[in-house]
């Protein structure tokens, strides 16, 4: 179990910047550097980028989470 800490997700979509949130992705094991728009869809940021071209990212989900209506 990671409770926060540096992993690297199998993709990550999306064109992140050094320090750009990363989103939880509707993907399997994916991230995501836009955040979901889409009616019923969740929002929760679970971290943060740490190379533009690499899928490693630092892990710290928040706490909350958002439904798109």
């Amino acid at each position: 179990v990671l409770i926060r800490g540096f992993v690297a997700l199998h993709t990550l979509d999306g064109s992140q910047s050094v320090g750009g949130a990363v989103y939880l992705s509707e993907t399997a094991a994916a991230g995501d550097a836009t955040a979901p728009s889409s009616s019923g869809d969740i929002v929760r940021l679970i971290g943060y980028a740490t190379n533009p071209s690499s899928t490693i990212i630092y892990f710290d989900p928040d706490k909350t989470f958002v439904e798109i209506t």
